[in-house]
């Protein structure tokens, strides 16, 4: 590992006309990867840089946070326990002004205003009730019908900070209170719609677990204020938007097709905005799914 000043040394040789040497030491900076960022960042903010210079150590900085997002979005794909873990990854690449420290307490002051009023002699449907209560009538949380399609709706801490998000947002909020409350609420991959639904499993069954529609006690549809849904309500929707009948929608998805729709998600919000440079880190990010 080379040192502040050995780094500082190979930045300083970023404005070098000659490409092959800039070409060497991009290569050098690349493979030393995050320990480079604050090195990189200072030096874009010394006012005397030319354009061009700033623009080299510009795309650099930006090269290498899409590689730390990568091999550590890979490694979690290996092994997606937690919902929230991969989610932030994304969330924190694509919309960091919001930090994770913040979402985090957030998510506990909610789940506290809500855990102090449940109990386990409560049926599903009433704590269900509870939740809808906190979320809906007290923090205002709202599923945004106006602007559908923003980028802004896909992000899980600008749901935290706007109180609204498109249903696959709300949804992953949903899940991850509900995580916290050791209640089995797991994601529903509708087309067109995401919701969540209820099991009848024990929580420490649900990591890893094969499911089947019988498993789900109802739906939720955290998008529209929590109103819960029977399999008749998913069975009329099917028809609705003329899509076959598949086991798949009635039963809970694989985490990590919960992250892939979000990628998803904001690659048509983007495409929709020509911002070509997240479109090509959502194509790289999206490729390392099998």
């Amino acid at each position: 590992m080379k040192n502040i000043k050995e780094i500082k040394a190979l930045v300083s040789l970023l404005d070098d006309p000659d490409l092959n040497i800039y070409n060497q030491v991009k290569n050098q900076l690349l493979e030393l990867g995050e320990v480079c960022i604050p090195i990189l960042e200072k030096a874009n903010f010394e006012n005397h840089l030319d354009s061009a210079y700033k623009t080299r150590i510009s795309n650099l900085t930006h090269e290498i946070n899409l590689n730390e997002m990568v091999t550590s979005h890979k490694k979690w794909l290996r092994h997606p326990v937690n919902l929230i873990d991969g989610v932030l990854q994304i969330d924190q690449y694509f919309f960091p002004n919001i930090t994770k420290s913040y979402i985090q307490n957030q998510i506990s002051e909610i789940v506290s205003e809500i855990s102090v009023r449940l109990n386990d002699n409560m049926d599903p449907l009433k704590k269900i009730s509870i939740i809808n209560d906190v979320l809906y009538d007290e923090y205002k949380f709202i599923g945004d019908k106006r602007n559908y399609h923003s980028a802004d709706n896909s992000s899980f801490g600008k749901l935290l900070q706007n109180k609204k998000g498109n249903p696959l947002s709300n949804s992953i909020l949903y899940i991850e209170i509900a995580r916290q409350l050791n209640l089995t609420i797991m994601g529903i991959n509708l087309p067109n719609h995401f919701i969540v639904g209820f099991l009848n499993k024990n929580y420490n069954n649900l990591i890893g677990g094969k499911f089947n529609k019988e498993d789900v006690l109802f739906y939720i549809n955290p998008f529209s204020q929590g109103v819960v849904l029977k399999k008749e309500d998913i069975q009329d929707f099917m028809q609705q938007i003329n899509v076959i009948e598949n086991e798949y929608y009635y039963t809970p998805c694989p985490i990590k097709h919960i992250t892939k729709r979000i990628l998803t998600n904001l690659n048509f919000s983007f495409n929709s905005s020509n911002d070509h440079s997240k479109i090509n880190d959502l194509k790289k990010i999206i490729s390392i799914y099998k």
